[in-house]
């Protein structure tokens, strides 16, 4: 889960890992140039860097992370298989913050550095659909399992260096990166529901082409175990020195090469030594290494957040980071903040994520308060074919507030009382009310904050032209 709660969480991680991260020292044999660059524009540049290949690095460590097992275990697969969630996230799950129970996670980690992989997906008539992500954290596609005709459907992803042939009739996803992760979301309405998640699930496949051509062999192949790989990803990244970073990085970027836009800036950065495999030298920040990268990597929030802000949505208490969040184009700065705080987040095309920590007068969610959250029928938040909402409590450590009635959310599914006139009034407070329980979302007697998540929503909500629903304090 992916989401713009984790920013208080990162915070916190990255004042643990400065404390104990160990930094590249520097040699004394210094870097030159033709042009000698002064110290502010190595500054400059190292910034820029950092912001620049820092998703590059978090996909990375997450890749690695999730494919480190010889065989597929839960959340973890080798490479080219599927890991699948076979159950719904309640008070008790606490693997990530803001889990949500409306859907089952399906992954695929992809190497595309050899063969071609072919995704096959089952037609459903029900929300299943995937987010393809290439290494830099684009969306470069989203296979929707709705449109499939007949009974399965097949994707061909393919890498850059890719020379091969591909089956007629099957769809391509040329990827611009060797790696690829594809997280593939379908719709449960409960835990009623899960064996029919399971049973979709199922008959998801993933086949080498060449495997494929030879008679349809699905892949099973195996991984490795290596106890070092077991890491957070997040605090690895964070904790890495100023060589190892851009070392690593400057590997990545030969099989996952920059885009074509990024000529100039890959040009610029080329100067301190960051590039596709480029050899960096730390020495060229001279005794200054050590202390601007500390620097650096303890203020990355606070160095990209402001020029995202641009890009953030208000909309009375709610706010959601909008367009071009996961199709970032260049704007690299936006990309380095979600890539730390909301890393996989989705294009606004397939779902928004407003959250809301006050109520209408300004004042802080609270337990202790009771609260109507007001939804006009005219100002429904309307989906497209198969699309869903959901509105979700978390407590102030983002996860589910343990409840008498194990309710996490009211949705578009839930058996909810309207009012006379189509509108509906979701009540949330601590205190179990005297009537209309089916409306009613438990909420911890201490702060708290919402999530209104709205899959495959109509444009005038992904463009922010629609007024949210009022959260109006009762007492």
């Amino acid at each position: 889960m992916r989401s713009a709660s984790k920013m208080l969480y990162v915070a916190a991680v990255i004042s643990t890992v400065l404390s104990s991260a160990l930094f590249a020292s520097c040699d004394d044999d210094k870097k030159t140039t033709e042009t000698p660059l002064s110290d502010a524009e190595k500054s400059e540049l190292l910034e820029r860097a950092y912001v620049y290949a820092l998703p590059l690095m978090l996909m990375d460590a997450t890749y690695v992370k999730m494919t480190n097992t010889v065989d597929t275990v839960p959340q973890q697969s080798p490479a080219n298989r599927f890991i699948h969630a076979r159950k719904l996230a309640n008070a008790k799950f606490k693997d990530v913050v803001t889990p949500n129970s409306d859907t089952n996670y399906s992954q695929v980690m992809m190497d595309l550095s050899g063969d071609a992989l072919v995704v096959r997906l089952p037609h459903t008539d029900r929300f299943c659909m995937a987010e393809i992500l290439d290494a830099w954290s684009n969306c470069i596609a989203a296979p929707d399992a709705t449109t499939i005709t007949g009974e399965y459907g097949y994707w061909v992803f393919t890498g850059p260096s890719f020379t091969g042939t591909v089956p007629e009739g099957m769809t391509v996803i040329k990827s611009p990166t060797d790696h690829v992760w594809m997280l593939l979301r379908t719709l449960c309405m409960g835990e009623d529901d899960l064996p029919n998640v399971i049973a979709i699930q199922n008959e998801m496949r993933t086949y080498m082409l060449s495997d494929f051509l030879n008679g349809k062999v699905e892949y099973s192949g195996k991984g490795t175990y290596d106890p070092a790989n077991n890491f957070t990803p997040v605090k690895h990244v964070l904790g890495m020195s100023m060589t190892d970073f851009f070392t690593r990085a400057n590997t990545l970027m030969v099989t996952n090469p920059p885009a074509q836009a990024d000529a100039e800036w890959i040009a610029d950065l080329s100067k301190i030594g960051v590039g596709p495999g480029l050899t960096f030298d730390a020495s060229v920040f001279g005794d200054k290494a050590v202390t601007l990268w500390r620097t650096l990597v303890s203020n990355i929030m606070n160095i990209t957040q402001p020029r995202s802000m641009q890009f953030v949505k208000d909309n009375g208490s709610w706010r959601f980071y909008g367009e071009p969040i996961a199709e970032f184009g260049t704007e690299y700065y936006y990309r380095a903040m979600i890539a730390v705080a909301a890393l996989a987040a989705n294009p606004v095309s397939i779902a928004v994520y407003p959250r809301a920590d006050l109520d209408q007068m300004g004042d802080t969610l609270n337990g202790n308060h009771r609260y109507r959250l007001h939804i006009e029928k005219e100002n429904w938040p309307d989906t497209n074919d198969y699309g869903f909402w959901s509105i979700t409590m978390y407590d102030k450590e983002n996860f589910f507030y343990d409840n008498e009635l194990d309710r996490y959310n009211i949705t578009d599914r839930s058996d909810c009382v309207k009012n006379p006139d189509g509108s509906l009034d979701i009540l949330i407070q601590y205190e179990k009310p005297a009537e209309n329980i089916s409306n009613w979302l438990p909420a911890p007697n201490d702060k708290f904050h919402l999530y209104f998540r709205i899959y495959n929503p109509v444009e005038r909500i992904t463009k922010n032209e629609w007024n949210m629903p009022t959260i109006t304090r009762l007492d």
